[in-house]
C-alpha cells in the first residue's frame, strides 16, 4: 500500500523539521487503531462505506492529529458522533461559489464544487483544524471503482479537489519534502554567510596577537652609575 508508505514518510518528515526547528514542536504520534465494530459503526452512523485507505488507517490509528495545516484526521467516535460535520459543513456552505481547482489541472477554468459534486451538504467532513479553516471533506456522490472516494480540500481561501485519500497523503508529504529542502537550503545560506565574518575576525585576532609578542626579548641596558670605586 503506497498510501501507508507515504503516512511514514510524513511522520519522518515532521520528526526532521521538528529538529531543525524545536519552536515548532514535536509531532504528535497517532493513536492506536479503533476496533472493527466501532468503525463500521462509524459507516452504519454515515449511511456509506468508508473509502478503503481510511478504513485501513483506522484500523491502524484512529484519526491522526494535525495531519496538515493544523487539521486533524477524525477518528471513529468523532465520525460517528458528529461532532464536527455540522461545523465543517458551515464552512464549505460558506464557501460556497468558490473555485475549486484539482490538484493536476493547470489550465483551464476550474469546476465549482457545487457545479462538479451538486449540494455541498452532502460532503462528509473527515478533517478539520481547531478554528474551521482548514477543511477535508469526502463527497459520496464521487467513488471510484476502487471504492476511494474524492476530496474537497480547502484551506486559506483556496479549495483543491483531489482524487481520494492516497493523493491528499501524497501532498502533504511533498510538502513537507519541500519545506525541509528550503529550511535546509537557508541553513546553508547562514553557514555561508557567517563563515566569512568568522575568517576575518580570525584573521583581526592572530594580528593582535602577534602584536602582542613582538616586543624586545632582551632589556634595555641600564644607565651606568657611577660609584665610589669607578670614581
Amino acid at each position: 500500500m503506497e498510501w501507508l508508505e507515504s503516512m511514514h514518510r510524513i511522520r519522518a518528515l515532521k520528526l526532521e523539521l521538528a529538529r531543525m526547528d524545536p519552536r515548532r514542536g514535536m509531532p504528535i504520534a497517532p493513536p492506536a487503531g479503533a476496533p472493527e465494530e466501532a468503525i463500521a459503526g462509524v459507516e452504519r452512523r454515515l449511511g456509506m462505506a468508508l473509502p478503503p485507505s481510511y478504513r485501513e488507517l483506522l484500523s491502524r490509528h484512529d484519526g491522526w492529529p494535525q495531519l496538515f495545516a493544523g487539521a486533524s484526521l477524525l477518528g471513529v467516535r468523532a465520525l460517528a458522533r458528529g461532532s464536527y460535520m455540522d461545523v465543517g459543513r458551515m464552512v464549505l456552505e460558506h464557501c460556497d461559489g468558490e473555485e475549486v481547482r484539482g490538484a493536476g489541472e493547470r489550465d483551464g477554468a476550474p469546476a465549482t464544487v457545487r457545479g462538479r459534486y451538486g449540494a455541498r451538504s452532502a460532503l462528509v467532513p473527515f478533517g478539520i483544524d481547531a478554528a474551521a479553516e482548514t477543511v477535508f471533506a469526502w463527497d459520496p456522490e464521487a467513488r471510484a471503482p476502487d471504492g476511494e472516494l474524492e476530496i474537497i480540500l480547502w484551506t486559506n481561501d483556496v479549495g483543491l479537489r483531489l482524487s481520494g485519500f492516497p493523493e491528499l497523503l501524497d501532498m502533504v508529504k511533498d510538502m513537507l519534502a519541500a519545506e525541509l529542502d528550503d529550511r535546509r537550503k537557508r541553513a546553508v545560506a547562514q553557514v555561508a554567510q557567517i563563515e566569512p565574518a568568522a575568517l576575518a575576525r580570525g584573521a583581526v585576532a592572530s594580528k593582535s596577537r602577534v602584536r602582542a609578542v613582538a616586543v624586545p626579548l632582551t632589556p634595555a641596558p641600564r644607565p651606568f652609575m657611577r660609584s665610589a670605586l669607578t670614581g
